[in-house]
C-alpha cells in the first residue's frame, strides 16, 4: 500500500505505529520498482479521469507517473487521516504544460492570417506598401511607409475564407485612408502595381502568396508574392531606396531573392 498511494518508506513506518496503516514495510529494491509501476498505470489511464474527480491515490500515482517522465523533481508529501487517503504533493505540472505550449506557439509562429484580417506588408526596404502616386491619376502603388497605421493597412482576400497557406490565391485592398473609402484591389498587369478597380472576379487582381517553408501564412512570415498574370512567372519587388527613393514596387522577374522577399505583419 505504501508503495501504490505513494507513502515514503519512513512515513509508512511512522503511521503504522500510529495504526492508521497496516502494511508490510516493502524492501528497499522493490519500493522504486513498483512505484514506477503504479505510476505508469495510472498515467495510461489518465485521459479517462479529470484531475478534480480523480481518486487522491490514482492523482498521486498521475503525479508521480508524470514527474519520473518529464524527470521533473518531486517536493510534497502524502498523508493519512482519519477521513481518509490525503493527498499533498507540488509537482510542476502546471509550469510544464505552459513551457510545451509556449514551445509550439513559438514553433508555429505567429497568428495565422485569415480571409478579411487587415494586414501590412513590408518590402526589403524597411517600408510598409500603402501609397498611390501618379501625374494623371494615382495608381501606383509605393512603399514608403515607416509605420503601421491606417494609411499602410491592406485588406487580405481569400475565396473562400478560412486561414491564408502557402500557394493560395490571393487579392489585396489598398487602405481606405488613401482610396477615398472605396475598396479597391491591387492589380499586377506585365511589370506595372497598380489600384485600379475592385473586382472580386478579375484576373489581374489575383495573386499567389508564398512561404518557403510551406504551411499557414503567420504574423511576421517572410512571403513572396507572385503575380497570375502571364502564367504566373514574377514576384513583386521592391527598388532600394537609394537607387529609387519613392519607394516604387514592380514584378519583374521570377526571383524569390531579396529583392522580392516582404513580411506580413497584423
Amino acid at each position: 500500500m505504501a508503495a501504490a498511494t505513494g507513502v515514503s518508506r519512513r512515513g509508512c513506518q511512522r503511521l503504522s505505529r500510529r495504526g492508521t496503516v497496516k502494511a508490510a514495510r516493502p524492501s528497499a529494491p522493490l519500493l522504486p520498482s513498483a512505484m514506477l509501476l503504479v505510476g505508469t498505470a495510472a498515467l495510461l489511464a489518465a485521459p479517462f479521469f479529470t484531475t478534480p474527480m480523480a481518486p487522491p491515490a490514482f492523482q498521486a500515482g498521475v503525479d508521480m507517473a508524470t514527474a519520473i517522465r518529464g524527470s521533473i523533481p518531486m517536493r510534497g508529501r502524502f498523508a493519512v487521516g482519519d477521513s481518509g487517503l490525503q493527498h499533498h504533493v507540488c509537482v510542476h505540472t502546471a509550469v510544464v504544460a505552459c513551457r510545451a505550449a509556449k514551445k509550439k506557439a513559438a514553433a508555429a509562429g505567429g497568428e495565422p492570417i485569415c480571409d478579411g484580417d487587415t494586414v501590412y506588408i513590408k518590402v526589403q526596404t524597411g517600408r510598409y506598401i500603402g501609397e498611390l502616386d501618379g501625374t494623371s491619376r494615382k495608381e501606383w502603388v509605393k512603399a514608403r511607409g515607416t509605420k503601421k497605421d491606417a494609411d499602410h493597412a491592406l485588406t487580405i482576400e481569400k475565396n473562400g475564407g478560412g486561414e491564408v497557406e502557402s500557394g493560395d490565391m490571393i487579392k489585396l485592398v489598398m487602405p481606405l485612408t488613401v482610396t477615398n473609402g472605396t475598396k479597391v484591389h491591387m492589380d499586377i498587369v506585365g511589370s506595372a502595381v497598380r489600384a485600379r478597380y475592385y473586382d472580386p472576379r478579375g484576373e489581374w487582381q489575383k495573386m499567389t502568396i508564398i512561404k518557403q517553408e510551406g504551411g499557414t501564412i503567420r504574423d511576421g512570415d517572410k512571403v513572396f508574392i507572385r503575380s497570375v498574370f502571364k502564367n504566373g512567372r514574377d514576384y513583386m519587388d521592391a527598388n532600394p531606396l537609394e537607387k529609387i527613393a519613392d519607394g516604387e514596387v514592380k514584378c519583374r522577374w521570377p526571383d524569390e531573392g531579396e529583392w522580392q522577399v516582404m513580411t506580413i505583419e497584423k
